[in-house]
């Protein structure tokens, strides 16, 4: 009988879920997923004033080493130093994919292991694997050890809200407020940051943020790309998909007619897409770069792919072939009859989304 695949679920845990578990507990080792480097800088901030105090010094009290640099013996020493006269550290260290090689080497987990045994007290030492893409079973010697695992998950739309909500702390702020903001906005806490500081320095002086602030500050000033308008589709979320046309719309120099064209294009590409992954010779083809380039999922490609496979769950080739009658039919009109452009993308929007 096969064994069964190790992914790790077992240690899949909010964001929220995990530094509450981690500044509670402390663990002197930790091995760390986590790929959103504003949330790793924010906890390693509120653990800076956990373990060591509010007098705590980064430069002094942090130390950060690259896999890819620095030997692991290097790194255990500095962990196992012990002195009077030293100060209280986190050591994080941070491990880099290498062609070639699968997770840590073996002689490298060992000496972790055989640390976290008998860590130094006045240390933590924080193994940090950054790589959203990661295969849990190359990490699975750590299991049943003294190291403490944590799989940190950065996509639920919930999370994501609750997260900004905590951000804008001090501001008013509603909730549909807040998800108007999440649709001109990759699903990233990188690039979501960087929008709510912008509409915090926005509205300092009212402290109050409202949808007409959003569209001033974010909406008007951000540019969408291609996963953006299928994201919006996948999902069927009207909104966002109009205001990504509204956005294209804003934006260009060209002829309102390109615009358009430009957007039916974009959904005849999706609707390929999806009608190729009923292909059986696509459909059994292993995830990886391979499926990628047949679906044309250039950016992204594992986080778009898992879309696409939710939404055909539900669409037959039935329902496909309507898509293409509400894209066929949407060019023709756009092309030869004189109607409202903008109504016309909206209809197509409502027909796709509603399939």
């Amino acid at each position: 009988m096969a064994k069964a695949k190790n992914e790790g679920n077992k240690y899949k845990v909010s964001f929220k879920a995990f530094k509450k578990s981690a500044l509670n507990e402390l663990p002197p080792v930790m091995l760390l997923f986590l790929s959103e480097k504003v949330l790793t800088d924010e906890f390693m901030s509120e653990l800076l004033y956990k373990f060591i105090g509010k007098d705590f010094n980064p430069k002094i009290n942090l130390q950060s080493f690259f896999a890819d640099e620095t030997a692991i013996d290097e790194v255990i020493n500095e962990c196992s130093n012990m002195s009077f006269l030293s100060d209280k550290k986190i050591i994080l260290y941070k491990l880099v994919k290498k062609t070639g090689t699968r997770g840590i080497p073996k002689e490298s987990k060992e000496g972790f292991i055989n640390y976290s045994k008998n860590p130094n007290p006045d240390n933590m030492l924080i193994l940090l694997n950054g790589d959203k893409a990661f295969t849990f079973s190359n990490f699975e010697d750590f299991e049943n050890t003294s190291i403490k695992i944590y799989n940190v998950l950065t996509d639920s739309d919930k999370d994501i809200a609750d997260w900004c909500r905590d951000k804008l702390k001090g501001y008013e702020v509603d909730n549909e407020t807040i998800l108007h903001l999440l649709q001109f906005v990759n699903p990233s806490y990188d690039e979501i940051s960087s929008e709510i500081d912008k509409l915090k320095t926005f509205c300092i002086d009212s402290k109050k943020v409202t949808l007409d602030d959003v569209n001033l500050c974010v909406g008007m000033n951000k540019d969408f790309n291609e996963n953006n308008l299928f994201e919006a589709i996948l999902k069927r979320n009207f909104e966002k998909a109009i205001s990504i046309y509204d956005n294209m719309s804003s934006k260009t120099t060209a002829s309102s007619m390109e615009v358009e064209l430009k957007f039916v294009a974009y959904m005849n590409n999706l609707f390929i897409s999806l009608h190729k992954m009923h292909d059986p010779l696509i459909s059994n083809m292993p995830e990886g770069f391979n499926l990628y380039g047949e679906l044309k999922l250039w950016k992204d490609g594992a986080r778009m792919y898992g879309l696409y496979k939710n939404y055909i769950k539900d669409l037959n080739i039935l329902k496909i072939k309507k898509a293409f009658d509400y894209i066929y039919e949407t060019d023709k009109t756009l092309k030869f009859t004189e109607k409202d452009k903008r109504l016309v993308i909206n209809n197509l929007i409502h027909n796709l989304i509603n399939l």
